[in-house]
């Protein structure tokens, strides 16, 4: 088993991860090998991985990229050099800042070992649910909390399934799905996001065992950079809110037009409808896709249409009933549209333009029950 940890200007808490890491692995018995990748750090921090190399009582590989290429970058390279060097091995990937603890990355490990051994392809997540009695009642720094609750509740609605955490960065992968892993896209912290919205549409098992929650005060080690990698990371929600807004400024430019032109309010209303639709239509069709191939456009304007008057009829149903409750038509308006919102967002992700056909990974099924299931986390549809 590779246990893989990219590092980009580390401090010397990864040379005590990696010899604690060896140190637990000798006292369970467990035969590993550390893949430590250096992203470009540059020669200032040569020192630290020089005795990475040195230190740990257990093999290790110091793969060093010419520059920083990015977490996703990184890990893409790593399972590449595995692939290469060490081809049939399961892959558990761990941060190198300490959050995670060496019995729980081992945890995660033999988890994905046993589904390598029934011969299922597996992505196994280790999730923060416990706490560390060590530290118990240190609170979750407000910006991870912040970021875990917004990623959970995307996750969801993009995806209909719950991931009790979806920024950890400690996954386990049996070796059959490291060339799908591989191909998805993404260099920096949006790679590991996009690989769990699009495991969601393949055959691949996605399991989760709890593990500690471990976090340094002021996570200073961290490199995750809270406007720039947000944007990346939500940036599907955020063109698709965009697109709802073109919408909404190109149906009413349209209506006024046509109306200026001498249509009739009804025929207006219809045509700058379909003039504002078609756009919209466009934008997220593009935006919805995440790689693969797209699903045929006869059947996504199909499916866009069924939703579309979908959305209508309940926008008026609820306009209605909020109008008939006494709510002003303009408040009435703008809660009926955050309340749609959400849901067209879903539809669209799930099933307007979802490419599940497109899915090249082909795992085999499951023959019996791992072990490790009694403390299963399930990954469930909401």
């Amino acid at each position: 088993m590779i246990i893989m940890i990219p590092a980009y200007k580390p401090d010397h808490s990864l040379v005590a991860l990696c010899t604690e890491l060896a140190d637990e692995a000798q006292s369970r018995g467990a035969c590993i090998e550390l893949l430590v990748i250096d992203d470009g750090s540059g020669a200032e921090f040569a020192p630290i991985f020089d005795r990475v190399r040195n230190t740990a009582r257990t093999p290790v590989t110091v793969l060093k990229l010419p520059e920083n290429r990015g977490k996703g970058g990184a890990l893409r390279a790593g399972f590449e050099w595995v692939q290469l060097h060490h081809p049939g091995q399961s892959v558990v990937t761990a941060d190198a800042d300490g959050q995670h603890l060496p019995a729980d990355i081992l945890t995660v490990g033999a988890a994905t070992e046993s589904y390598k051994l029934v011969g299922t392809s597996a992505i196994v997540l280790g999730v923060r649910t416990l706490d560390d009695q060590k530290t118990k009642g240190q609170k979750v720094p407000l910006r991870s909390r912040i970021g875990n609750t917004a990623t959970i509740g995307f996750f969801a609605l993009a995806t209909g399934r719950k991931i009790a955490d979806t920024q950890t960065g400690l996954r386990g992968f049996t070796p059959d799905v490291l060339d799908w892993v591989i191909s998805v896209p993404g260099n920096r912290y949006e790679y590991e996001f996009s690989t769990l919205l699009r495991v969601t549409r393949t055959d691949i098992v996605l399991d989760q065992v709890p593990i500690v929650k471990v976090y340094e005060p002021g996570n200073p080690t961290s490199h995750f950079r809270p406007v720039r990698d947000s944007l990346r990371i939500y940036a599907p929600l955020f063109i698709f809110l965009a697109a709802s807004f073109a919408g909404f400024i190109t149906d009413t430019l349209a209506l006024l037009f046509l109306v200026s032109c001498g249509l009739n309010i009804i025929a207006a209303v219809v045509g700058a409808r379909i003039f504002s639709a078609s756009i919209n239509f466009a934008i997220n069709r593009w935006a919805m896709h995440d790689g693969g191939k797209r699903p045929s456009t006869r059947s996504s304007v199909v499916r866009y249409s069924v939703l579309a008057l979908m959305l209508l009829a309940l926008n008026a149903g609820l306009l209605e009933a909020l109008t008939w409750a006494g709510i002003h038509l303009l408040v009435a308006k703008i809660l009926v549209e955050l309340t749609l919102i959400p849901v067209s967002f879903a539809v669209q992700k799930r099933w307007v333009f979802s490419a599940a056909s497109s899915v090249q990974a082909k795992p085999k099924k499951l023959t019996q029950q791992p072990e490790h299931q009694r403390i299963k986390v399930s990954v469930y549809p909401l």
